[in-house]
């Protein structure tokens, strides 16, 4: 009778034993098991509720940023609708279409403008290159969804998705007007408050420059061609939110020596280097905005106090001050010429008006910077 409780507790054992093995307790490992819901739902759930946690750990773990609900909605567009913006800022970092279009043909831009409950979504999505002229599948644009939402239609947008939606014939009536170019952004201001653009040709990106062998690619402003008084020190800001990649607090300007050597250098090349071309920008602030856009201010007298690479800045926001540096003027020592240059570059390496004649320039420009701040005539004869 011992003898077979003997065996009994020995089989036991053993069949303990092997169970323990079996669930891994013989092992400091302990398999976790993820019982989160899959990362897509994840992400579109995490849009619609304004996480911005769940749809950046989504978007982690693999969600795709153009999957779609049952209606074919996007997370961009359950994140425009009740304007989340800090979700839409994240979603269109890592690559969310802002022209994705829904079952009904309607876009993220349309439901910002429809409902959300500022004007700042509407904002940023024409920052990225929102299209405001397409069209439902009932034919409503953006401006006929935003008609609905006081948030906007009592903001400075409203104006502005107006001219978007229905430009004025002195833009229409140009040859070279070829409507929305969704490479490009809208929602934009210039550079210096209450300015227009200049309305010279030669101040424009694409004019000729001959002193280094090159092409100009920002806009300048000059004194006596924008509308408003300009002179050295006179303060610039960010033409639209972003974050700070450049600011030169510590610019040294450059001898003769080295200025001479420079513009020797670039008139010797087909064009100039870029590494010269950067030099004669002189002292810069560079600004990354959503959709990789980039704007950068040159020949700028001083950067902003306290303004650092990293930092976020907001549209309006005094970025530098004007001044000459990078030019001859700066180089023998005086204060003379002082102007903006402000120049916009897409996530494809091109500037803005690369290219382009000025009528074309001054198109795109309107959509950009707004109908006002083109000049009221040009010296090309053009009426605005």
């Amino acid at each position: 009778m011992l003898r077979l409780i003997g065996f009994g507790l020995a089989f036991v054992a053993l069949v303990g034993a092997g169970v323990w093995f079996v669930l891994g307790g013989g092992s400091t490992e302990v398999e976790v098991v993820d019982e989160r819901p899959p990362a897509r739902e994840r992400l579109l759930t995490g849009a619609a509720d304004g996480n911005a946690v769940a749809v950046a750990e989504a978007l982690t773990d693999g969600a795709d940023v153009t999957a779609t609900d049952a209606r074919g909605r996007t997370a961009l567009h359950r994140a425009a609708e009740p304007g989340h913006d800090a979700v839409v800022v994240a979603l269109l970092n890592a690559g969310a279409d802002p022209n994705a279009v829904d079952e009904a043909g309607v876009t993220p831009l349309m439901l910002a403008a429809g409902s959300a409950p500022t004007a700042v979504t509407t904002l940023r999505l024409l920052q990225v290159g929102g299209d405001p002229t397409l069209t439902d599948a009932e034919g409503r644009t953006t401006l006929d969804y935003a008609n609905g939402n006081r948030a906007v239609t009592s903001s400075n947008l409203f104006v502005r998705l107006q001219e978007l939606v229905e430009p004025p014939e002195s833009l229409t009536n140009l040859e070279t007007f070829a409507g929305f170019d969704a490479s490009w952004p809208a929602g934009y201001v210039v550079p210096i408050a209450g300015a227009t653009l200049s309305s010279r040709a030669s101040h424009l990106p694409g004019a000729p420059r001959a002193y280094r062998n090159g092409t100009h690619e920002g806009f300048d402003f000059y004194d006596g061609t924008v509308s408003v008084e300009i002179a050295y020190g006179t303060p610039q800001r960010a033409v639209a939110t972003g974050t700070v990649v450049r600011a030169d607090s510590d610019y040294v300007e450059l001898t003769a020596a080295e200025y001479d050597a420079i513009i020797a250098d670039a008139t010797s090349s087909l064009t100039t280097p870029d590494d010269i071309l950067d030099q004669l920008r002189g002292r810069q602030v560079w600004i990354e905005h959503p959709g990789g856009f980039v704007s950068r201010y040159a020949h700028l007298s001083g950067v902003q106090e306290g303004l650092s690479v990293g930092q976020t800045v907001y549209q309006g926001d005094v970025i530098g001050f004007t001044g000459n540096s990078g030019t001859i003027e700066a180089v023998e020592g005086t204060q003379d010429g002082p102007h903006p240059h402000v120049e916009i570059w897409n996530a494809a390496g091109q500037y803005l008006g690369q290219g382009m004649e000025p009528p074309q320039v001054y198109a795109l420009a309107a959509q950009v910077f707004g109908v006002a701040a083109l000049p009221p005539v040009t010296d090309g004869g053009l009426s605005f």
